[in-house]
């Protein structure tokens, strides 16, 4: 019996792997402190909750649009001016379920077989194997001894005639680093010279901590031609669940976008879309408070892992995870793969491996949860690494 060999390629995601686990764990009694799901702990707000209801009550429950209604669409393309500076116009934007489905449909949509994708790592789970399943290549550049994107001149080396497309995204995930608008140009420059499509992942950029995000079209509006913009509103306004995602690209990838998901998901719910304008419309002003709290919780878990001494960290500016450094921990022939699953076995915590993000070595801890799970996780990352 013969399978798609695209699909046999891909594996499923380790994070929600690691996740059903520790599902697992609690469900047999123990108290399991799970740092391994991006997601915050705070709900979605009242007030985008009864506008779902309230559009629910109303019989918003049939097909929408393929791609995104109009009026969501024109919301977005207010959010774009008003948050980043950015034209596009309605027809240049698609929704979907999720930024995860829209990232999939764009590569599906650029990618020929045998095209190279570039990577920098450490980045986001799901990048590689989309790429794979759609029949592309994926070229991960390991991670820096900085910590942060790789220079211009190393990202030449892993680049070839077979490179289409490269992948950004700031806020990271997982490590939390946030480009400076110098470290934007020069590499904005960089990139509108190779020809390359650029993907620039934006979803975290209202959990920008320490300096203002800015979108890498606005710095270099040269990328233009060949730059897709993708978003959501599952980690700015706490919807992970609600799936809502979206790109801005130029018309022609948008059209292709579009038509493959009339023949996927079709559309997202009209009561799903009702609250979406309503949460765009309101902007980064209704998660003021949750976003305080997220970088108050990244103060109190980097004091807390500076006071200890002997773990070392990529410090986070926005998102909200640490990627811990635990190579110089790591005994012979151990992974931080194998770590990871010690420390949900013998110590009930769950930090996404390293191996996930393309950065073997590593932890990733999510702190969008209660100051005293993060206090008490970290005690017991440190008890495992240190004895």
């Amino acid at each position: 019996m013969s399978f798609s060999r695209r699909i046999s390629s891909v594996q499923p995601s380790p994070t929600l792997a690691l996740n059903a686990k520790a599902v697992q764990l609690a469900k047999q009694g123990h108290k399991v402190l799970n740092f391994a799901v991006g997601e915050p702990d705070y709900p979605t707000p009242k007030v985008i909750v009864d506008r779902a209801i309230e559009s629910l009550k109303a019989g918003r429950t049939k097909y929408t649009p393929a791609g995104g209604g109009p009026e969501l669409r024109q919301a977005i393309s207010e959010k774009l001016e008003r948050d980043n500076g950015l034209t596009f116009d309605p027809a240049q934007i698609v929704v979907g379920a999720g930024a995860k489905e829209i990232l999939f449909h764009t590569f599906l949509s650029l990618i020929n077989d045998g095209d190279e994708v570039i990577l920098t790592t450490p980045c986001w789970v799901s990048y590689a194997d989309q790429i794979r399943a759609a029949g592309g290549v994926p070229v991960l550049i390991p991670v820096p001894e900085h910590g942060r994107i790789p220079s211009t001149e190393e990202i030449l080396k892993y680049a070839s005639p077979k490179t289409k497309i490269f992948v950004f995204n700031s806020p990271n995930n997982p490590s939390g680093y946030i480009l400076t608008e110098n470290e934007l140009k020069e590499l904005g420059t960089f990139l509108a010279k190779q020809g390359w499509w650029v993907i620039s992942d934006e979803i975290y950029e209202y959990m920008s901590f320490d300096v203002p995000h800015q979108s890498l079209l606005k710095v270099c509006p040269d990328l233009r031609p060949k730059f897709i913009l993708v978003n959501g509103l599952s980690k700015a306004f706490a919807m992970t669940g609600w799936r809502v995602g979206y790109c801005a690209a130029p018309q022609e990838v948008a059209t292709m976008v579009k038509s493959l998901q009339s023949h996927s998901s079709t559309c997202i719910p009209g009561f799903i879309e009702d609250a979406a304008v309503l949460a765009l419309k309101h902007g980064q002003s209704l998660m003021a408070e949750d976003i305080a709290k997220l970088r108050h919780r990244r103060d109190t878990a980097v004091k807390l892992l500076d006071s200890l001494g002997d773990i070392k960290y990529m410090f986070p500016q926005g998102a909200y995870y640490i990627f811990v450094d635990i190579r110089d921990k790591l005994r012979d022939g151990d992974t931080s793969l194998k770590f990871s699953d010690r420390l949900l076995q013998e110590h009930y915590l769950a930090l996404a491996p390293g191996e996930a993000f393309g950065a073997p070595g590593f932890l990733r801890l999510s702190y969008a949860t209660d100051e005293a799970t993060i206090s008490e996780g970290i005690k017991r990352l440190h008890k495992a690494l240190v004895g």
